[in-house]
């Protein structure tokens, strides 16, 4: 089957949502339509259809979408802010001080220096993608660095870890050896492979976070691991946190940055994200009515 809808104006956009049951005054939504684009609004009208047809549930408004629009691009912010405190913390820091000390400064190198079930086209890969992304950085330590150190190829990892992504540093940790994964664990009270779960998690929230999209009711593609009741009751009081929304995000932000920053204000960010936005209906992010009494939020 061939595509043949023709593109639309934004004219055109307005009158066709309009057909389908939004209320909205035309100008208005036209002007709407000049900054935000139909693909994009319609992403956010889509709970709102009726099942099954192109319509859209009688009374769902204008005012309402565009409600949800800016609340989710102050999410993304207030998301993607505090994943950057972990990312600095926990791979710029932490990783990249116990990794160099076991294996030195070229560690990032070796393939021996890695889990065993890292391959070696993996590592050559891995390695392709770090001297692509180190070429490509203007940051003046790196050509300072190449300036003094003409003959070296490589860089320092604490170098290399300023100027490769969120994603890449991610998969570096999910493939160091258990000598250096348990360590940084303990330091936030979790087994490795929750913390990896996190991690993997995290790496797609912020991606999202970082190009834009969707994500205040987004089902969570990656989900990941609820650390026990025995040792972490925070996750399970008053009864076990769901992993397949934003509510357990926020609960892993808050964890990981309580032990971070304790001074950390997400939660009255948050809080004050659905003042400003009173008719977000946050059941749709998997929020419990009674989210606050959770133990983890306390």
């Amino acid at each position: 089957m061939h595509y043949t809808k023709p593109p639309l104006n934004f004219n055109q956009q307005s009158s066709l949502l309009i057909s389908r049951g939004l209320i909205a005054r035309p100008d208005e939504l036209e002007y709407f339509l000049h900054k935000v684009n139909y693909y994009r609004l319609t992403g956010y009208l889509y709970p709102f259809r009726i099942p099954n047809t192109d319509n859209y549930i009688p009374g769902t408004t204008l005012d309402q979408i565009k409600g949800i629009y800016y609340f989710d691009a102050d999410l993304r912010r207030l998301t993607f802010s505090a994943i950057e405190t972990i990312d600095i913390a926990l791979f710029r820091t932490q990783m990249v001080e116990k990794f160099t000390q076991l294996h030195g400064s070229f560690c990032y190198t070796d393939h021996n220096c890695f889990n065993s079930s890292l391959s070696p086209i993996a590592h050559q890969n891995m390695m392709l993608r770090i001297t692509q992304n180190v070429n490509r950085s203007q940051e003046e330590f790196i050509k300072s660095y190449r300036r003094k150190y003409f003959s070296e190829p490589n860089l320092p990892f604490w170098m290399v870890a300023e100027t490769i992504t969120f994603g890449q540093l991610s998969v570096i940790f999910m493939n160091l050896p258990m000598n250096i994964l348990v360590p940084i664990a303990k330091e936030y009270n979790l087994h490795s492979s929750t913390l990896i779960s996190w991690l993997h998690t995290l790496t797609n929230i912020r991606n999202i976070s970082a190009h834009h999209a969707r994500l205040w009711n987004r089902v969570l593609p990656i989900r990941p691991g609820i650390p026990s009741s025995k040792y972490h009751p925070e996750f399970h009081t008053p009864t076990r946190i769901k992993n397949d929304g934003y509510f357990i995000i926020l609960g892993i932000l808050k964890y990981m940055l309580d032990l971070i920053t304790p001074d950390n204000s997400l939660i009255k960010d948050f809080n004050n994200l659905l003042v400003k936005f009173p008719d977000i209906p946050i059941n749709r992010m998997g929020f419990p009515n009674n989210w606050g009494n959770f133990l983890i939020f306390k």
